[in-house]
């Protein structure tokens, strides 16, 4: 009997699917709602694992000019400690790596279609019915949900914990900001949430906040009144921000994110943030795309079932996806930030520690430094 597979999303986890099933020879059809090369809220930092997947599905973050990254630097007030990364990672736009996993995807055999938006999903029998915003409808024997943070109606993710606002701004830096930030991600804690910055390719910066929601509303609901707080609370994060050039006439945003959310079994094979949302602040994010995309496109191809599938995944993300929320929560915690610092500072390996444990499970300590260039085998993870 044909399989037929249908792709909705086209972002990491959706092209991470599509490229593989596409090189199995099952000609998947992706569907992406923008139309042309899009900027999106988060995931501009790639760890070791991250560029390891991408460089096995045919695109290269160092050949898209990523920049790399090798020290963390946490600040509070006006502390600031800094500490190694236990590997090596880049920082690197979501535009352009988006775009490349896309053609790639094209290049492999896959069917995509962009500026098509979905609205709801409905079963007929074995069928997957997909109901477009323009009135049309595709069906498919089986469906990969990777739209990321954003819901289709009638599959929202359920989640009864808080939730999160993340913001987004591309700078054009003064020549200081990016000399302090060369080679370093920085993370600025303010009570309720945090502030992450760090440069990318073509000489720009990014700055990235997750914000509790309530926290949000209490300091204004608004980017300017947000940074501005954020700036009295860490003069060392306005002093560094100051004279440098906004880059987009808004800052991209997107309510409700619901750290710490895992897929309970579902018919569908949810992927990327539709399977699990870690904490921004652990830069995972992009590997857990890149891997529950690959996976599930495997399990499908062996004919695995998507619950079977979505409990080992699950099940491989426990461990870090809880490390990770008790980070998140002691990071927005403004009774625990204070010790944030000096804890780093006196015991780094702690942090490198947390970083090693917030990933993907891998023997990250054998695998090449992704800034050099190197034949890269399938990843191993999920196998």
């Amino acid at each position: 009997m044909r399989r037929d597979a249908l792709i909705v999303g086209g972002g990491p986890a959706g092209c991470a699917a599509a490229i593989t099933l596409a090189r199995a020879g099952c000609h998947p059809t992706l569907i992406e709602r923008s139309n042309g090369p899009t900027d999106k809220v988060c995931g501009d930092f790639l760890s070791v694992d991250s560029i390891q997947h991408a460089r096995f599905l045919g695109v290269d973050p160092i050949e898209l000019g990523a920049v790399p990254i090798s020290r963390v630097r946490l600040i509070h007030r006006d502390r600031v400690a800094e500490s190694e990364l236990p590997f090596m990672a880049v920082g690197l736009s979501r535009r352009v790596l988006d775009e490349a996993l896309l053609d790639q995807a094209r290049h492999a055999g896959a069917i995509v279609h962009t500026g098509k938006e979905v609205r709801r999903l409905t079963r007929d029998g074995s069928k997957s019915i997909v109901v477009l915003a323009d009135g049309n409808a595709l069906s498919a024997g089986t469906v990969f949900l990777a739209t990321g943070k954003h819901d289709i109606r009638a599959h929202a993710r359920a989640w009864s914990g808080p939730r999160a606002v993340g913001l987004k701004m591309y700078f054009d830096p003064r020549n200081e900001l990016a000399r302090i930030l060369e080679g370093a991600t920085e993370l600025t804690l303010f009570p309720g949430g945090y502030a992450g910055m760090q440069s990318v390719e073509g000489g720009r910066v990014v700055l990235c906040i997750a914000v509790h929601q309530k926290a949000f509303k209490q300091y204004g609901g608004t980017w300017a009144l947000l940074t501005r707080a954020i700036g009295q609370f860490s003069p060392r994060f306005a002093e560094i921000l100051s004279g440098s050039r906004p880059l987009l006439p808004n800052p991209l945003a997107i309510a409700g994110v619901p750290y710490g959310y895992r897929s309970p079994p579902l018919s569908l094979f949810c992927l990327g943030d539709q399977a699990a949302v870690i904490p921004s602040l652990t830069g995972d994010g992009m590997a857990i795309a890149l891997h529950s995309g690959l996976s599930a496109a495997r399990a499908w191809i062996a004919h695995q079932d998507a619950p079977a599938y979505q409990r080992t995944l699950g099940q491989a993300l426990a461990p870090q996806m809880r490390l990770a929320g008790w980070l998140h929560r002691a990071g927005v915690n403004p009774g625990f930030q204070p010790a944030v610092v000096p804890l780093m500072r006196f015991f780094p390996s702690l942090t490198r520690l947390a970083a090693a444990r917030t990933r993907l499970p891998g023997r990250l300590s054998l695998l090449p430094d992704p800034t050099r260039p190197s034949g890269i085998s399938s990843p191993h993870w999920g196998q």
